[in-house]
């Protein structure tokens, strides 16, 4: 066996030096072409390999331009994480090809009117993520989302700051207003305060009569007199102003347009 494999491997190598073109399917292969190719039922297999990110030659020894090879893994971060697909490299990465300069990336987000998964976008509803498939589970446990994925239902998408972490949410469709939030200004009032005055009043004036005391008859005089209350009476009466309110809370929705976000977990 071994000398008929070593036999058919000189002849292969005596055939490629008689003639530089080499055909699979085919004996007359085309004069520009190294290798043809030929077969109206079979197709040509890359060698599959699992590579760790695009800008990592793993498991190659280096970088090597021109190679191609198919990737079957889903590994590294964005923007240099990979996915399945078929991939050539320029020497000093990987790059995925692609008939379009669009092709999302793990992690990528978008709005949509569609309503269900599609093409390896998926609704962000809250749902646990072993309901997805295998490989999208994985993406999103590579973007963190051990348990389940975000709910975006009636929330809108906002830039990050420094203090907080992607996929948090927070905020409040509607807000009351506090003491803190009114004007520093304060609303008083105050009556006069003079109000000094008297009041007089006359006793029933000059009254006689006559009446016995013993056996003596005696006559009474009650004159006219005048009396008057002392003048102090100043004083002052203080007042408030109720709002009137009932604390309702005040609606924040700007105007909007209802769509579906989505995030790219492959497929």
């Amino acid at each position: 066996m071994k000398t008929r494999l070593f036999c058919t491997s000189i002849g292969i190598l005596f055939f490629a030096v008689l003639k530089s073109q080499v055909g699979i399917g085919t004996s007359n292969p085309s004069s520009s072409a190294v290798l043809e190719l030929n077969s109206s039922n079979k197709g040509l297999l890359m060698n599959t390999v699992s590579l760790t990110s695009l800008n990592s030659a793993s498991p190659m020894g280096s970088h090597v331009e021109g190679m191609w090879v198919y990737n079957t893994a889903i590994a590294g971060t964005s923007p240099n994480n990979v996915i399945p697909g078929l991939y050539y490299n320029d020497g000093a990465k990987w790059v995925l090809m692609s008939i379009t300069n669009n092709l999302p990336r793990i992690g990528d987000i978008k709005s949509s009117l569609v309503t269900t998964d599609h093409d390896g976008w998926y609704l962000l509803n809250g749902r646990n993520i072993t309901t997805l498939p295998a490989i999208s589970q994985t993406s999103a446990s590579s973007l963190g989302f051990t348990t389940t994925l975000p709910n975006s239902s009636d929330r809108m998408l906002k830039g990050k700051n420094t203090s907080e972490t992607l996929a948090a949410v927070g905020g409040n469709n509607s807000y009351s207003i506090t003491q803190a939030n009114l004007p520093n200004l304060s609303i008083t009032g105050t009556t006069a305060q003079s109000g000094a005055h008297t009041h007089t009043y006359t006793n029933r004036g000059v009254n006689y009569w006559n009446y016995n005391a013993g056996g003596q008859n005696t006559t009474r005089t009650i004159d006219t007199e005048v009396r008057t209350t002392g003048a102090s009476g100043d004083h002052q009466h203080t007042f408030s102003v109720p709002s009137g309110g009932t604390n309702v809370a005040i609606n924040q929705y700007p105007k909007h347009m209802v769509v579906q976000n989505f995030i790219y977990l492959g497929k």
